[in-house]
């Protein structure tokens, strides 16, 4: 079995994944045969090995993929398709015939289109393409979760919440749990919004991210070690995180955008022009990749999370 997730929103990338690990988890207690690869740090070789290598214990695998596409495309195509690793299964002559193995191939992009990619997107293969939503659909889906807290947001308030955080999910996620932290009764008025998600207070992520960019590592996790003090929890400043990098990202692509085409106010955009040449979209597609394992372990297991996030920044 094959599902390919794919596209360029890398927030809804991380909660499907989480809700598939959620599933497998449910029914595969042990947790021993599920694979977490990154094509960015491992080889296809390692993606063999997960493959072929037997397991003690008798469940069903669990082998996810990250950055799918920056693997040799033609050896994994020819992988996927050989009968050898079919036969342990009935008999079977394509690898997405599998019953013994759930593989997830993820990309954080849409662009790279092929052979593998023709391959991953076409029945019985599950592939969903998570596209940048519309406003309106960001705003839907914020009050879905703020609902998901018992938390009712006035038009307006909706309306500045979302243009504060530049209506990407990653900061809307962080800011959405700030006012759940606070449990305001009734519905939430603008005002009470902008007391607590104050325009100047999500810009420190840069101070981190600048400190990431000019690899002072020191620098950056001090940074993180005063935003903790400070009060911000270690799932809003990773929301945070995850905002920047996509940020990043769409720059990466659309160099010359203007602030109005990015939805992002001038100061950010500025920052990321200082920022963005410091990284490749190697590099930040690499970052993403471990945000949402980050992500992913926040919302799975119970580790503790400043250490977790400290260990995060220590590695970028």
């Amino acid at each position: 079995m094959i599902i390919f997730l794919y596209g360029q929103d890398s927030y809804r990338i991380g909660q499907k994944l989480t809700e598939i690990v959620s599933s497998y988890k449910a029914k595969n207690s042990s947790g021993f045969n599920f694979i977490n690869l990154d094509f960015a740090e491992n080889n296809i070789n390692d993606f063999y090995e997960a493959v072929i290598s037997d397991s003690f214990i008798p469940e069903k695998k669990l082998i996810i993929i990250k950055n799918v596409f920056r693997a040799d495309s033609e050896a994994l195509l020819k992988f996927l398709k050989s009968p050898t690793f079919a036969e342990a299964s009935a008999g079977k002559k394509d690898f997405n015939k599998r019953e013994d193995i759930i593989l997830v191939a993820v990309s954080f992009s849409d662009t790279d289109k092929g052979k593998l990619f023709e391959y991953l997107t076409r029945k019985p293969n599950q592939a969903q393409n998570f596209k940048i939503l519309k406003e309106y659909e960001i705003k839907n889906w914020a009050r879905r979760f703020l609902n998901s807290f018992g938390i009712e947001l006035a038009s307006d308030a909706l309306d500045y919440m979302a243009s504060n955080s530049g209506n990407d999910l990653w900061k809307l996620d962080g800011e959405i749990r700030k006012i759940a932290v606070y449990k305001i009764q009734g519905i939430v008025t603008r005002s009470q919004v902008e007391e607590l998600i104050a325009p100047g207070r999500g810009y420190n992520i840069f101070e981190l991210t600048d400190a990431l960019a000019n690899k002072n590592k020191r620098k950056a996790l001090s940074a993180l070690h005063r935003a903790l003090d400070n009060g911000e929890k270690p799932t809003e400043l990773l929301g945070l995180l995850g905002w920047q990098v996509r940020n990043l990202l769409r720059f990466k692509s659309s160099p010359n955008a203007k602030p109005s085409d990015l939805k992002l106010h001038p100061f950010i955009l500025e920052k990321l022009k200082s920022s963005a040449k410091f990284f490749s979209v190697n590099e930040l597609n690499k970052i993403m990749s471990k945000i949402i394992n980050l992500d992913l372990d926040f919302k799975t297991s119970d580790l503790d999370e400043k250490t977790a996030l400290s260990l995060l920044i220590s590695e970028l």
